[in-house]
C-alpha cells in the first residue's frame, strides 16, 4: 500500500514538473503563444459562422476553458473565472425576472430626446434609407454579426488579461461587473422600451426587427444549448445600452494598456453604436447613456484609485521635525 502511495506521489510530482516546464516554455515563446491564441479565436469565429450558431456567453466561456486546458491552466481558470461567470449569469437571470416591469416601461422619453437632437428618430431614418426586407445587403449581415460582440470581445479581452496580466484581469472584472449591475439597477428603477417595442405600440413609425430577419435568413440557431438559453430576455432593458457600454469599456482599457495602438479599438464602439440603432434595438439616447455608463465604470475602477492616491500624496502633511532643530538637522553630539 505504501509503495503504491509513493508511486502515485512520484507520478504526481513528475506530472507537476512536466506542467511547470510546459508553462515555462509558453512564457519563453510568448509571441508564438499569442499567435496561437489569435488563431484559436479566429477558428472559434469560423466554427460559429460555418455552423450558423448564434453564440451565447456560456458557449464562449466553455471555449475559453478549452484553451485554458490546452495551456495547462484549467484549475486556475476555474478558480479565477467561476465568480466572474457566476455573477454574469446571475445578472442574466435577474434581468429576466424584471420582465414584469414591461407594463411600466417608459416609452416617450427617448423618442423626445432623439427627435430634439436630430429632428427625427435615427432608427426610423436609417431603416427608411438602408433597409430592404426583400434584399439583404452586406451591412445587414455586418450589423447582425457585430450585435453579439458586445459580450464576446469583452470576454476575449478578459481572457487575454487573465493569461498575461492577472492584476489587470481583476481590475477589468471589477469594472465589467460594476457596469453590468449598474445597468441592472437602472432597468429596475427606470425601464425603457426599445424602438421596435414603441413601434409595435404605434408610438413611432414602423421599425423592423432586422436582427431577427437576418438570423432567420441565415438560419442561425443554438445547436448546442447550455444555461443561457434558459433565461428570458428583458424587452425593456434599453437604457443604458450595454451594447454601447461594454465596447466603450474595452476601448478605454485597450487605450490605457497599449496607448500606441489602443486607439484603433474605437472602431468597436462605433460599429456597435451604428448596428444597435439601425437594427431597431436602441435609440441614440440609449447609446449615449451606455457610453456614459461605460466611461464611468472605467473611471471608477481604473482611474479613480490612482487619482485618489495622487491626491492624498499631494496633500499629505509634512513630517514633523524635532523641536530642538526647526530645520530638521541633526543636533550636534
Amino acid at each position: 500500500m505504501r509503495q503504491a502511495t509513493r508511486g502515485l506521489v512520484r507520478a504526481g510530482r513528475r506530472v507537476w514538473s512536466v506542467r511547470a516546464g510546459y508553462i515555462g516554455s509558453q512564457d519563453r515563446h510568448f509571441r508564438l503563444l499569442v499567435a496561437i491564441q489569435v488563431a484559436y479565436f479566429l477558428l472559434l469565429f469560423a466554427v460559429l459562422i460555418l455552423t450558423q450558431n448564434w453564440p451565447t456567453p456560456d458557449q464562449i466561456g466553455i471555449a475559453l476553458f478549452l484553451f485554458a486546458l490546452i495551456t495547462a491552466r484549467p484549475l486556475r481558470f476555474l478558480r479565477d473565472w467561476f465568480p466572474f461567470v457566476f455573477l454574469v449569469l446571475s445578472y442574466e437571470a435577474l434581468r429576466g425576472l424584471s420582465n414584469g416591469l414591461a407594463g411600466d416601461a417608459h416609452i416617450g422619453f427617448p423618442i423626445t430626446v432623439d427627435r430634439h437632437l436630430f429632428g427625427t428618430i435615427p432608427t426610423v431614418y436609417l431603416q427608411d434609407h438602408l433597409w430592404d426586407p426583400n434584399n439583404l445587403h452586406w451591412y445587414d449581415y455586418v450589423a447582425a454579426f457585430v450585435h453579439p460582440l458586445h459580450f464576446i470581445l469583452p470576454l476575449a479581452l478578459a481572457f487575454v488579461l487573465w493569461m498575461w496580466s492577472p492584476r489587470h484581469y481583476w481590475r477589468f472584472v471589477g469594472s465589467y461587473l460594476l457596469l453590468t449591475y449598474a445597468g441592472l439597477v437602472t432597468y429596475v428603477l427606470y425601464p425603457m422600451a426599445p424602438p421596435w417595442y414603441a413601434s409595435d405600440l404605434g408610438r413611432i413609425p414602423h421599425v423592423d426587427t432586422i436582427l431577427g430577419q437576418v438570423l432567420w435568413q441565415y438560419s442561425a440557431s443554438h445547436p448546442v444549448v447550455f444555461i443561457y438559453d434558459k433565461f428570458d430576455p428583458n424587452p425593456v432593458a434599453a437604457m443604458p445600452s450595454l451594447h454601447a457600454a461594454f465596447p466603450v469599456l474595452v476601448f478605454l482599457v485597450c487605450l490605457r494598456l497599449r496607448p500606441k495602438w489602443g486607439w484603433l479599438a474605437i472602431i468597436y464602439p462605433m460599429l456597435m453604436d451604428f448596428s444597435v440603432v439601425y437594427l431597431g434595438e436602441h435609440y441614440v439616447t440609449d447609446v449615449i447613456a451606455g457610453t456614459l455608463y461605460g466611461a464611468a465604470a472605467y473611471y471608477a475602477v481604473w482611474a479613480l484609485p490612482g487619482n485618489w492616491r495622487s491626491f492624498r500624496t499631494r496633500f499629505r502633511p509634512a513630517p514633523a521635525v524635532s523641536r530642538g532643530d526647526p530645520a530638521g538637522l541633526p543636533e550636534p553630539g
